[in-house]
């Protein structure tokens, strides 16, 4: 074809991952004999669950193996409504008020796809997962970044928030325990920035995706407060909390005209998710939850020597002590390097792959992120490379 207009302009500006880019780089790193630990990816090295295994085998057995409803099998919207009710006291309709996603960036990318028309204005943190201001851009929204204070827990700047509200703002999002950096928002905080989106009558997109993995403080969820629960959409997932990231089980939860319109794309997107998967999932919200006390058991010793060696380690400070997820967030203090270099170096030189800040917003630059989702031992010696490879940077600044 002589056509230069074959690809759609709205992925123009749609970027492939930092992380996977860095991920490949590492693989090509291994290919050549080289150890490399991998603190780029954000996904627990545990093995699934047993009887979660077992009961997605046992529906294969059982022949359930053909298209389930778009809106997910029965048994799997009562657990989760079970499970909002337990953990969150949260009252959510089965039938009418969740709908089973393809894991919890599904749920996002339905959520915008359903609520935004054509330039209407997203609050988002300006350091953040990165798919959040490309879905919303896809959705036809424009992403609005709003500064977060990295001395509270990188809760948002709601001064700057409320300069950032135009008449086109509809929503904002919340990410507590926060990707990038680990941060939990208190109650007082959470119950801040849902005063907030009342206020100024905007609905609070909430993403859960590590909402089970907090270490100091209490899972609350925004829509238990007075007023929310009809202003509030929880994109969640089990991905992270059951070690089921490949399952693709995720979920929305949400006021039923916002889950109808979802259902409604996503039936012309992906149909349904998984059938066997899905009857995995309902064994791991509806048995026993030692497993989840037990893996976040070992990220939270993970998490104390990672602090612990980290700020032994030249030319990095921590902002805050992040309290949620797997993932530090540290400053680079070094001058004369970008975070982009030093992620570089880290991967080059000490065979450490870790991510650029910028990966996560043009604010993060000058940090890189360092995901603990690997073993007490990689653990170590990463850190351990990371202090020499610094040292080595630092002298050659002297």
């Amino acid at each position: 074809m002589n056509r230069t207009d074959i690809i759609a302009e709205r992925l123009a500006n749609v970027p492939f991952a930092e992380i996977r880019k860095v991920a490949e780089r590492a693989t090509q790193l291994e290919a050549q004999g080289k150890k490399v630990i991998h603190f780029e990816i954000g996904r627990p090295d545990f093995d699934t669950p047993a009887h979660i295994k077992a009961a997605a085998v046992d529906a294969l057995d059982r022949g359930f193996v053909h298209y389930p409803p778009n809106n997910g099998i029965p048994a799997l919207r009562e657990a989760l409504a079970a499970r909002l009710q337990t953990d969150k006291g949260l009252h959510y309709d089965p039938q009418t008020e969740i709908l089973v996603t393809a894991g919890g960036q599904e749920a996002l990318y339905l959520t915008f796809m359903s609520i935004l028309n054509s330039g209407d204005e997203v609050l988002v943190p300006e350091i953040c997962f990165g798919p959040f201001p490309l879905v919303v851009g896809l959705a036809g929204g424009v992403p609005v970044p709003v500064p977060l204070q990295a001395d509270r827990q990188y809760a948002y700047d709601l001064a700057a928030a409320k300069r950032a509200v135009s008449p086109r703002t509809k929503a904002i999002l919340v990410n507590s325990p926060h990707n990038p950096t680990g941060g939990v928002l208190s109650e007082a905080q959470l119950r801040e920035v849902a005063a907030f989106a009342a206020e100024h009558d905007l609905l609070l997109i909430l993403d859960d995706a590590y909402d089970q993995m907090i270490y100091e403080g209490e899972m609350i969820s925004p829509a238990a407060f007075p007023g929310m629960r009809e202003r509030t959409v929880i994109c969640g997932t089990l991905s992270k909390t059951y070690a089921m990231t490949g399952w693709r089980i995720g979920y929305i939860a949400a006021m039923a005209p916002i889950v109808h319109a979802a259902t409604k794309m996503q039936q012309n997107v992906l149909l349904s998710v998984c059938s066997f998967a899905q009857y995995g999932a309902v064994a791991g919200l509806n048995g026993p939850q030692d497993c989840v006390r037990s893996m976040m058991a070992e990220f939270n010793r993970r998490r104390g020597l990672v602090l612990e060696l980290l700020r032994r380690a030249p030319g990095l400070e921590l902002t805050s002590t992040p309290n949620g997820a797997f993932y530090v967030f540290p400053r680079i203090t070094l001058p004369n390097f970008t975070s982009a270099q030093v992620a570089e170096y880290l991967l080059e030189d000490a065979g450490v792959a870790v991510v650029d800040g910028r990966a996560f917003g043009e604010a993060g630059n000058g940090h890189f992120r360092i995901s603990y989702a690997v073993s007490y031992e990689d653990c170590r010696e990463g850190l351990e490379r990371i202090a020499a490879a610094m040292g080595r940077l630092a002298a050659s600044t002297g």
